[in-house]
């Protein structure tokens, strides 16, 4: 049979997923949805067709080319004008509009089949062949339309660019099925007219070949009739079909028509919608600066107060601290008079200590220079007693010299006498370096006596640089104790700052938060069903944060 249940118009599958051309077709909300399969049609599936006669079936077969023309050209142009509308409700209705222009070409072409002469026969065959090549001529045409439309479709919506692949491989195959069914038709009617001519010559010959062909006539004759029977059912599904086509385009119609009521009432909701957002908007940030300017003066009053209470405990920690600097101040004082008597009492102890040993230095050094002077006053009166009679007996010598010298006698008696005189004179020559010696040891003693008085005079003045050093270290040892002081009280005013910085970050901290808090509920006004309406957790109705702002608690630095 040429229509199966499974291929009724109520459950209409079209075979696409094979070629990649399956698409999930959207709705628009609130329209119903239709779900929709699409199969790809096999080529080399052969379709049946009833055999029909030549005339008939041409006529009939233009006649479904000219409605396949019809039902394109309806589409095309629907999916022209209502682009986003046809784009949106692809669904059954489309898609049955163009299954009835497939089941037209599959329905079963009515003819007649009228023997007549051979001529006839052979202009049939020349029609069938131009009808075949004016059907490739149109599908041609056809194709170089979808291709059209798809170019300008896939500028548009892609989803129409889905229903415009699915048209044309529906015409296509609509296409193919026609040839095929015109061939059909075509042969059908060649070969009725072939047995009716053979028929007429077997009834002109004589009775007795006439005899021979009856059985096979009556066979034909039944053929005939059950192709007219076939005939008939394909003109009734035809009209069923063409009813089914007449009420699916008119659905289809109707669907335009709503969605375009529904778009104008979309367009109409959304201008109603903006017009209310942009007034909630304006609500919404008078609100936001009325709340705002609330906040801040609250805000500026909790500052107020907590700058005030930080300024009085600033106050109370300055009294504490020249408390304590007068404290350390006159333990300071206490302790200098302490070490000054402990210094003046180290002083005196090494004075006289100092005095007791120069004492005695110069009490050895006394005695030193006394045997000294002693022992050169010896000195000096055994050489001057040597020294004497030597220095006489030379004048004497020099005197006899002289004379000897005068007179010029020269006796072995003056010799020796010439002896003991380089005798006498070799011992006052090493007398003089007795003497000579003995100066140099006085002269070296006397340097020394002089250095010791340079050492004294060099000890008195460095006593004096001592105390001089000794009170300038004083000084600096009361400087250094000052400043051990300040720094420890600096200390301790570091560590009390510290801590009152880091209560005041801590209380600015918990403040940021508190209003960063009261910023993100203002700004998540918009998220609540109704404008005027607050919830319990907003910054209107909270009880901290309400408009009796001075009833809350105030806030301590620490």
């Amino acid at each position: 049979m040429l229509w199966s249940p499974r291929l009724s118009l109520a459950n209409f599958h079209v075979k696409l997923t094979a070629k990649g051309l399956f698409r999930n077709l959207q709705l628009l909300p609130g329209c119903r949805k239709n779900t929709m399969v699409f199969h790809t049609v096999d080529k080399n599936k052969q379709r049946e067709a009833s055999r029909q006669t030549h005339c008939n079936g041409v006529s009939q077969c233009d006649g479904q080319k000219q409605k396949h023309q019809q039902i394109s050209s309806d589409l095309t142009a629907g999916v022209v004008n209502g682009n986003s509308p046809v784009a949106d409700f692809k669904n059954n209705n489309a898609i049955s509009s163009a299954a009835d222009g497939r089941t037209g070409s599959r329905s079963v072409l009515k003819t007649t089949s009228r023997p007549q002469n051979a001529s006839k026969a052979s202009a049939a065959d020349g029609t069938v062949t131009a009808k075949h090549n004016q059907s490739k001529e149109h599908a041609e045409k056809k194709k170089q339309a979808v291709t059209q439309l798809r170019r300008m479709l896939i500028q548009g919506n892609k989803r129409v660019e889905a229903l415009a692949t699915v048209i044309q491989h529906i015409f296509s195959e609509l296409i193919r099925e026609g040839d095929g069914q015109a061939k059909d038709t075509g042969n059908s009617s060649s070969s009725g007219f072939y047995e009716g001519r053979r028929e007429g010559e077997n009834s002109n010959m004589g009775s007795a070949a006439s005899k021979a062909h009856g059985k096979h006539s009556k066979t034909t004759h039944h053929r005939y009739k059950k192709r007219h029977k076939k005939r008939e059912e394909a003109v009734k599904q035809k009209g069923e079909i063409a009813s089914e086509l007449a009420n699916l385009r008119d659905e289809l119609v109707l669907s335009t028509q709503c969605c375009k009521r529904l778009q104008k009432e979309k367009e109409e909701m959304r201008s109603s919608f903006e017009e209310a957002m942009k007034t909630l908007e304006g609500q919404h940030q008078e609100e936001l600066v009325q709340l705002e300017n609330r906040l801040k003066s609250f805000y500026q009053r909790e500052w107020d107060k907590v700058h005030q209470i930080y300024q009085e405990e600033a106050d109370k920690c300055c009294m504490l601290m020249e408390e304590q600097v007068e404290r350390l101040r006159k333990q300071q004082q206490a302790e200098r008079e302490n070490q000054e008597v402990i210094q003046t009492q180290r002083m005196d102890s090494l004075k006289l200590h100092y005095e007791s040993c120069i004492q005695e230095l110069k009490r050895t050094h006394e005695k030193d220079m006394e045997n000294l002077e002693k022992s050169l006053k010896r000195t000096e009166t055994s050489l001057s007693d040597k020294i004497l009679p030597l220095s006489t007996e030379k004048e004497a010598l020099y005197k006899k010299l002289k004379e000897e010298e005068e007179d010029g006698k020269h006796t072995p008696a003056e010799k020796y006498l010439d002896s003991h005189v380089l005798y006498l004179e070799q011992e006052l020559e090493s007398l003089k370096a007795v003497l000579e010696i003995r100066n140099n040891q006085l002269h070296q003693k006397e340097k020394k006596l002089m250095e010791m008085d340079k050492l004294m005079e060099a000890n008195i003045k460095l006593e004096e640089c001592l105390k001089k050093v000794q009170q300038e270290n004083e000084d600096y040892q009361a400087r250094m104790d000052k400043y051990a002081a300040l720094s420890k009280q600096l200390s301790s005013e570091q560590v009390v700052l510290q801590q009152s910085l880091q209560k005041e970050s801590k209380v600015n901290k918990r403040l940021s938060m508190e209003n960063e808090e009261l910023l993100w509920k203002l700004q998540n006004c918009d998220l609540l069903p109704s404008p005027c309406r607050l919830s319990p957790t907003s910054p209107f109705n909270s009880p901290r944060n309400s408009a009796a702002f001075p009833t809350a608690a105030p806030l301590s630095p620490r």
